[in-house]
């Protein structure tokens, strides 16, 4: 549909639905915030089922890269009884170091998605919580990523054998 220089198309509205599937989903299941995983379905859907595995695949390596740094920084940071420095410290170095590793394993387009779930994490962390803060933003990502993967095979029909012969690709590229 369009309206001028304005379109509404296919992936306008997939990615409308999948953020409408991920909110319900949170509310009925009481899972909290579902930012992180409204984001991960938006970062990940594309226009086709292949393209989506492949940024979905990204996202899910970047934020756990960025989940497991969070982990870090909190169990420092508790080491130090929450004291400011650490922060002020310690996330600009493991931020390097993230940005180092996901350089040398060859995840360069999931950069910024892993200093984003990195510093989503560790700055909004509450000082009560544990690392289980942060490995629940990581589960979040993964529901956004099969959210928006669904997407493309509910709209875009295709056969259980088309999935098996893309994700067995994938998994022999690794």
């Amino acid at each position: 549909m369009t309206l001028g220089q304005f379109r509404f198309g296919k992936r306008t509205f997939k990615t409308g639905l999948a953020v409408f599937i991920v909110i319900l989903g949170f509310t009925i299941f009481h899972r909290g915030n579902p930012m992180i995983a409204s984001l991960a379905a938006i970062f990940s859907l594309r226009s086709d089922f292949e393209t989506t595995i492949h940024f979905g695949k990204s996202r899910i390596i970047a934020n756990t890269l960025g989940g497991l740094f969070a982990i870090v920084y909190i169990i420092i940071r508790d080491e130090f009884h929450n004291a400011p420095w650490v922060t002020v410290i310690v996330i600009p170095i493991l931020l390097m170091l993230l940005i180092v590793l996901n350089d040398g394993i060859h995840n360069n387009t999931g950069i910024i998605g892993a200093s984003a779930a990195f510093l989503m994490i560790s700055l909004t962390v509450p000082v009560n919580e544990t690392y289980v803060y942060a490995f629940d933003r990581v589960i979040d990502t993964f529901v956004g990523v099969a959210v928006a993967i669904l997407m493309n095979v509910g709209t875009k029909p295709i056969s259980t054998e088309e999935v098996a012969k893309v994700v067995e690709e994938k998994l022999q590229k690794k």
